[in-house]
């Protein structure tokens, strides 16, 4: 196994940045949801996370990337706890996936109007939810590598929770 020399804090850290890198990938994927094959989908997935997100990381998180604050006086990129570049990596490749596929065929009609596309399951929806919810507490204050403090539990607690509030 090529990882079998990582002490277990490495092994850590790079289960860790697999998780963002496969986050950048989830991305793309609603921007170009029912338009592409499963095949397309692992072929860029794999191309997006062992390609260009690695390069774009090191740009931004190394010491010694052309993105990141290395000359000393905060001039270049801080991001914290790293949501910029994930988003930011998944955000472009959505967009150019969305304009090579193009728009959704029968989504609209001849006129320009909507067409109803039948519900889908509440069901799947609410364990989506949860399950989102649920991983929102572990991803958002282990992305800062310090998870121990109260305000990023609290932060953690109030952003989670202002969607349900009205």
């Amino acid at each position: 196994f090529a990882m079998s020399q990582l002490s277990t804090d490495r092994y850590h850290f790079w289960f860790f940045q697999w998780a963002f890198a496969a986050t950048s990938a989830t991305i793309v994927s609603g921007s170009v949801a029912e338009r592409t094959s499963f095949y397309a989908y692992l072929g860029y997935a794999f191309f997006l996370t062992g390609f260009v997100y690695p390069v774009i990381v090191h740009w931004a998180w190394s010491d010694g990337g052309w993105f990141s604050t290395q000359f000393g006086d905060d001039s270049g990129y801080l991001d914290f706890a790293g949501s910029g570049v994930v988003h930011m990596v998944g955000g472009f490749a959505g967009l150019i996936g969305a304009i090579i596929v193009g728009p959704r065929l029968g989504r609209f009609d001849a006129e320009g109007k909507v067409v109803p596309m039948p519900g889908h399951s509440a069901t799947l929806c609410t364990l989506g939810t949860f399950i989102l919810w649920f991983g929102w507490y572990g991803f958002n204050p282990g992305s800062t590598l310090y998870a121990v403090s109260p305000m990023v539990t609290v932060s953690d607690l109030t952003s989670s929770e202002s969607p349900v509030r009205v």
